[in-house]
């Protein structure tokens, strides 16, 4: 029987050096668009990545986009690639699946102009409160999925300031059909179809219709990963992860 493993990637098998233990022996996992080592595992996540790696089909399960992705260099090949949290897949070779991001498209293109606001009014909330972000919207394949917001140094109070005072009321006034996902200091909102639950049940389909019985496995480590993890026959989180401080 074959095995898949829906596998989150940053914070579950890499992270960043400042997240990585002091002293810790690392293995480069992915590099920045300048070329430098971005993401390292640490010693038992490069077991388990290799373990997962010589026995198991990983599908990589990600909020990466195109790009990020494909410089996760740990990841040599694959049979599908969940990315934009869910917004897009990529085929074996690389190309975008066309048909699920139809679907997507569909959805999200009315939401544009009312994400396209909400953008500007948290540039213009922090730019009269002195609060340092990193706004931009996430774009793939020519189209915008959701709006991503990181502190500059990492202050997450900040970041609950600006979701308390901007994105819930202007959300609420709108009644729009979004959710926010904090995880450290990175605030997303999506529309619900940007959403890695639903992206999983669509390639597991096209397994169910290739191989009728196979056992599925899912690895996360947010709260927004649940749900897919959830979809899968076992699902594992780190033990210092977002789910397990829930639970």
């Amino acid at each position: 029987m074959e095995l898949f493993v829906f596998l989150d990637l940053d914070d579950t098998i890499f992270q960043t050096p400042r997240k990585c233990p002091e002293n810790a022996k690392l293995t480069p996992a992915s590099i920045s668009k300048e070329g430098f080592v971005a993401s390292f595992f640490t010693e038992k996540q490069y077991y388990l990545f290799k373990a997962l790696k010589a026995n198991t089909h990983i599908i990589p399960t990600t909020a990466r986009d195109e790009k990020t992705f494909l410089r996760a260099t740990c990841i040599e090949t694959f049979d599908y690639a969940i990315i934009n949290h869910g917004g897009s897949i990529l085929m074996a070779d690389g190309s975008l699946d066309t048909e699920w991001f139809h679907i997507i498209e569909t959805q999200i293109k009315p939401l544009l102009p009312i994400l396209n606001g909400l953008e500007q009014q948290v540039r213009q909330f922090s730019k009269i409160h002195g609060i340092p972000l990193n706004i931009r919207l996430i774009e793939d394949f020519g189209l915008s999925f959701y709006l991503s917001i990181k502190h500059q140094y990492g202050h997450t109070k900040a970041l609950t300031f600006v979701d308390n005072c901007v994105i819930q009321p202007y959300l609420e006034l709108h009644e729009l059909d979004f959710y926010c996902h904090m995880n450290d200091n990175n605030l997303s909102i999506l529309p619900e179809a940007i959403n890695k639950a639903p992206a999983v049940a669509y390639v597991q389909k096209k397994l169910d219709q290739r191989y009728g019985e196979y056992l599925s496995l899912g690895i996360g480590d947010s709260l927004t990963d649940k749900a897919y993890m959830q979809q899968c026959d076992y699902f594992i989180t780190p033990k210092n992860s977002q789910i397990s401080r829930y639970l």
